[in-house]
């Protein structure tokens, strides 16, 4: 490889640092979805911004909700050091997971979270949606979920109805392929940037860690007001 003026340079980090020095970075590319319309997704998040305002004049409580998985991962190694021979090493790695449901009010905002038992589906929706209506207390409900093929369920849906388990509340649901427009999503990466580089000894040690990074702040965070990508200083005192 060489520049415009001929020079060659014996390493590849040479050139990397030439690049820097013009102002080029090095970071991956965003993702793409192929199955991501923007133009589809535009309109729809205009709605939901509509909606959610009106709600909110008229004295609606409304929460952003969505699920979110965390995983502790143990390593344990040993070493044998028999006199005579090679040493052997083995590695032990265990992974334990817990997720969680959680609900952003973008009236107070703060995070209810509630642990999921076992997996994410419409059982666990309907549990979580029914104690963040117990304990949101009197008036009407809105929360604004993702198009999770569960959040669709008709025992889910259902539900909403006069009269029904969870009566109180209305759904409004985030277009396709669009967690980036959910508010609690950003929530949740600001938790895992937190924890990424403690090594907690036990999975209640670090899920509780997590657990109480999300839900001991106020959030800043609403359908107007969300970060770009870099999420590590999201909450505010």
């Amino acid at each position: 490889m060489k520049t415009l003026s001929d020079a060659e340079h014996q390493s590849d980090p040479s050139y990397q640092l030439l690049l820097r020095f013009c102002g080029l970075s090095f970071e991956l590319p965003d993702p793409f979805d192929e199955h991501r319309d923007e133009k589809a997704i535009t309109r729809r998040m205009a709605e939901v911004k509509t909606q959610v305002n009106a709600l909110l004049d008229a004295g609606w409580e409304v929460y952003t909700a969505d699920e979110v998985r965390l995983e502790h991962e143990a390593e344990t190694r040993r070493m044998q050091l028999p006199k005579g021979q090679r040493t052997k090493l083995s590695v032990d790695r265990r992974k334990t997971s817990q997720s969680f449901f959680g609900a952003l009010s973008l009236t107070s905002k703060k995070v209810k979270l509630y642990p999921i038992e076992g997996n994410q589906n419409t059982e666990q929706t309907i549990l979580a949606l029914e104690r963040l209506q117990r304990e949101t207390g009197t008036g009407k409900i809105a929360v604004v979920l993702d198009n999770a093929r569960f959040h669709h369920a008709k025992a889910l849906t259902g539900l909403y109805e006069p009269g029904q388990l969870l009566e109180r509340i209305t759904p409004i649901h985030l277009p396709p392929y669009a967690p980036d427009h959910n508010p609690v999503e950003h929530v949740w990466n600001a938790a895992k940037n937190n924890i990424e580089n403690i090594q907690h000894e036990t999975p209640e040690e670090t899920f509780g860690a997590s657990a109480s990074h999300v839900t001991g702040r106020a959030v800043d965070y609403d359908f107007e007001h969300l970060p770009p990508r870099e999420t590590r200083n999201d909450f505010v005192p």
